[in-house]
């Protein structure tokens, strides 16, 4: 499953935070707070004035963000915050999800962040008593990501394609929005390798019924633009198919290119192979069973070895051959399967061009050098010539 797992955050808000806390002066009559609300006269030298009220969109904005970030969608896969809830019976400190850039852009004060969490009536996120920590609220269990978990979120997500390229995460969440409060409850944008936006993504639902609605839709569009949709379920079979049909044409053009240097057969492993034996007394002993060896390669990690066989009698029958036969050393001779042996000649093969290659390099390298040399005499006999021919007339 190629679904990525990237965060699907707000919309960023950059309203004016009002200070928690206003002192003010004996002398002071009236005083215009942050956001224009005018306080009383004050007699007393210093009064400490009430938390002031946040504005209704931070808020929303904020628990909205922090709901995300300990959603079913999300904390099952978020290794950081489940490493992170595990230390402190589920907690999290404000200052450490403040490290997360969305809910930053949105405050970086500690206490609004607790405030707006206070404040909300409809939430699966809850604030500390001493207002610096958050966690999921306790009777609300977090989903195991097993492959089941990860089953159902598929089964209720929509591949869409249509998208800009130079979208935003916050354009297309903006968008994703336009569907209802909480409808598409996640947000996965497919992104190269350089992070860049394809162009395509998934739209995770909050229920089957609702994506399937979306999908039913005579059109959707995208800025004028009609989105292809399509079930998650249905596009990741597909480009499985496409990986597998791309596998096997390269599969198919490797085995044909080892059919060039070796024909199929003529392969024989060799088990037991300890530090005591080598190339030479593996030859030896082929050598002993008349066998007409072309290559012998020992794979010292896995304590086994590959004979390869010139083409003049096939590796079963040799083997029929020595059967009762035995040899000085405690190894074992038998035939490869097939798939095993088409890989280890698909090997051979790689290793032989680079090889060939490496020849050729070494050959262009030494012509390139024999013809500068000739030029260079070649030249310098002409200037000789010259020189002689000038100082033949004399001057």
């Amino acid at each position: 499953m190629s679904t990525s797992n990237i965060k699907a955050e707000n919309d960023t808000v950059n309203p004016t935070v009002v200070d928690a806390k206003v002192e003010i002066s004996a002398e002071s009559k009236t005083i215009k707070s942050e956001n224009n609300g005018v306080l009383p006269t004050v007699v007393d030298k210093k009064v400490e004035q009430p938390t002031a009220i946040l504005p209704a969109n931070l808020e929303q904005n904020i628990v909205k963000q922090l709901s995300f970030y300990f959603s079913d969608t999300n904390l099952p896969y978020d290794k950081f915050l489940q490493n992170e809830i595990k230390n402190d019976d589920g907690w999290v400190k404000i200052d450490v999800l403040l490290t997360f850039k969305r809910l930053a852009s949105l405050s970086k004060d500690p206490s609004v962040i607790a405030q707006a969490v206070k404040n909300a009536t409809d939430s699966i996120v809850e604030v500390s008593e001493c207002g610096e920590k958050i966690r999921r609220k306790a009777d609300s269990a977090v989903p195991v990501a097993d492959q089941e978990f990860l089953n159902e979120m598929i089964a209720r997500s929509i591949y869409c394609k249509g998208f800009p390229k130079t979208a935003t995460m916050d354009e297309l969440l903006e968008y994703a929005s336009t569907f209802g409060d909480k409808i598409i409850t996640k947000v996965t944008p497919r992104r190269l390798k350089t992070k860049e936006f394809k162009g395509t993504l998934y739209f995770t639902f909050n229920t089957k019924e609702e994506a399937e609605k979306f999908l039913n839709l005579e059109s959707v569009k995208y800025k004028d633009v009609e989105l292809e949709r399509k079930w998650e379920k249905d596009f990741l079979e597909e480009k499985k198919k496409e990986y597998e049909d791309k596998l096997a044409k390269k599969d198919q053009k490797i085995k044909a290119e080892t059919e060039k240097y070796f024909k199929k057969g003529y392969l024989l492993k060799v088990d037991n192979v300890d530090a005591s034996v080598t190339v030479d007394s593996i030859k030896t002993i082929c050598a002993g069973f008349e066998w007409q060896v072309a290559f012998v390669k020992i794979v010292e990690n896995e304590k086994l070895a590959w004979i390869r066989l010139k083409p003049v009698k096939t590796a079963k029958d040799l083997l029929e051959e020595v059967a009762e036969k035995v040899s000085d050393l405690d190894i074992k001779f038998s035939l490869p399967d097939e798939e095993v042996e088409q890989t280890v000649l698909n090997e051979m093969t790689k290793e032989m061009k680079g090889v060939l290659n490496m020849k050729d390099k070494m050959k262009r390298e030494k012509n390139k050098n024999k013809g500068g040399k000739r030029y260079n005499k070649r030249r310098n006999d002409d200037g000789n010539s010259g020189n002689k021919r000038f100082k033949a007339n004399g001057n």
